[in-house]
């Protein structure tokens, strides 16, 4: 990673990183303990090897003749010999080369998995955040509205009050325990997927807080320090550096093998040994492996710039939508302070200048506008984690 990406990460990451130090523990477990990601680095290895398992020299090859003569008056004869061919490519390095891009393509397709992985663990510890706040929130909503019950309670036994207040208070209080058992068993199942994500480890976080994210002012520079970091784009260009390694070896396959190796002649009273010399010359096959190749090469090129074209476009569409999810997540919260009427409801209840369901119908204008303002929230760190989930 360059000095402009890691700078980027720090813009993106820095307002977030202590407010949600809870989310960066938790992923770097998880990436510490997935058994998606341990599977796939044995693949990787595995694979490592494999694209390496070709390029060494062809085995040397040993004959060993025993003719016997006849008539036996002649004797008999043994011929030993010992040959080692040796080709271009693999003299010169290319199918080395080929290799290491092959290694390159490898490294790129484990970080593409990576990257799926820890944005769905991001993403779901996004949403538990949201629901410690939002349970939060509702535990606070069912303490006031059990208080008005109880109140209501006395009043009507009292005979002071009215049962169509009661029970108002009442069905609003039940409204808000059967959200809050909804909310405990959603953010239990986000617990139980972070566990599977963590190799069926329990997962814990307790943060209620996160911070918008500072996106980058201008998307062009941002995208143009960035792209490279991606797997989409890294895949393309190794897959092109590849294919031209690929063409380069291709062309000197064309070229002619040499053998080298010693032979002996032993027969009765005679032996005659030296050394042999042989040159093989691709004729027949040189010609269509190098039009391949150039096929493969011009392929691999025309996939580079598609998949830099398609990046450009899909980061865009994330990076507009993540933009105006905070823009509208800061608008709900500053509309929400200045048209807070929690207070005033309050005092105009206690003055009987409006009623028990005003109160409460006043009351839900308000919960909603804080519901909104946590969804909104929630929504716009879910956009910047997609805008940025390859720098994770």
């Amino acid at each position: 990673m360059n000095r402009g990406i890691v700078l980027s990460v720090a813009i993106l990451a820095t307002s977030t990183l202590f407010a949600q130090n809870g989310i960066e523990k938790a992923l770097a477990e998880i990436e510490a303990n997935n058994t998606t990601l341990k599977a796939m680095q044995k693949t990787v290895e595995a694979q490592k090897r494999a694209n390496h398992a070709d390029n060494a020299l062809a085995d040397p090859e040993v004959g060993v003749n025993r003719l016997w003569g006849d008539p036996s008056s002649i004797g008999n004869r043994t011929d030993i010999s010992v040959s080692q061919e040796f080709d271009i490519p693999t003299i010169s390095g290319a199918k080395a080369r080929v290799a290491r891009r092959l290694d390159d393509m490898v490294d790129w397709q484990y970080k593409s998995e990576r990257v799926s992985v820890l944005l769905e663990a991001k993403q779901a510890l996004i949403d538990v955040v949201y629901y410690n706040r939002y349970i939060a929130e509702l535990e606070r909503r069912k303490n006031h509205a059990d208080a008005i019950c109880k109140a209501q309670k006395r009043s009507l036994e009292a005979g002071a009050g009215n049962r169509l207040e009661y029970n108002n208070v009442s069905l609003s209080l039940s409204q808000v325990e059967a959200e809050m058992k909804k909310a405990v068993t959603e953010r239990q199942s986000l617990l139980t997927q972070l566990s599977r994500l963590n190799g069926g480890q329990p997962l814990s976080l307790t943060d209620t807080e996160y911070v918008l994210p500072e996106l980058p002012s201008d998307f062009d520079s941002w995208y143009m320090q960035v792209s490279s970091a991606h797997p989409s784009v890294g895949y393309a260009e190794s897959q092109t550096a590849m294919s031209r390694s690929q063409l380069s070896a291709a062309r000197q396959f064309a070229l002619p093998s040499i053998s080298l190796g010693y032979m002996s002649e032993k027969t009765m009273g005679e032996q005659f040994q030296g050394v042999t010399v042989g040159l093989s010359v691709p004729l027949w096959s040189s010609g269509r492996r190098i039009k391949q190749a150039k096929r493969e090469s011009e392929a691999a090129d025309a996939m580079r710039d598609d998949a830099k074209g398609q990046l450009r476009g899909l980061l865009y569409e994330r990076y507009l939508r993540a933009k105006g999810l905070a823009e509208a997540a800061e608008a709900s919260k500053k509309a929400l302070a200045e048209a807070d009427n929690s207070q005033l409801l309050t005092k105009a209840l206690k003055a009987g200048e409006i009623s028990l369901v005003e109160y409460l119908v006043g009351l839900s204008y308000y919960y909603d506008a804080i519901d909104n303002v946590l969804t909104t929230e929630r929504e716009s760190q879910k956009a910047c984690a997609e805008l940025t989930d390859f720098l994770l």
